[in-house]
């Protein structure tokens, strides 16, 4: 799996926003129904609604799925290198 700054650098275009891994994607797309219909709440639906906002103009912050852990989360939790 590529890091976002690595994406960036390979495609030389500005970032939207990123998708967040997550099965609501793979039902959907299962269905052939869009991730925004099916759960305009889930967290891969608000990413795609904020790239669209961004297309359209507005200044957004890109979060980036992942780097949201909490208290608990910083102090005991471990990333795989």
């Amino acid at each position: 799996m590529l890091k976002v700054d690595d994406v960036l650098e390979i495609l030389s275009i500005p970032l939207l926003g990123i998708i967040p891994k997550s099965m609501d994607v793979l039902r959907a797309s299962n269905v052939g129904s869009p991730v925004t219909l099916a759960d305009g709440r889930s967290a891969p639906a608000i990413a795609y609604f904020e790239a669209a906002r961004r297309l359209n103009g507005e200044a957004l912050p890109v979060v980036i799925p992942g780097d949201k852990r909490g208290l608990f989360g910083k102090i005991f939790g471990r990333r795989a290198a």
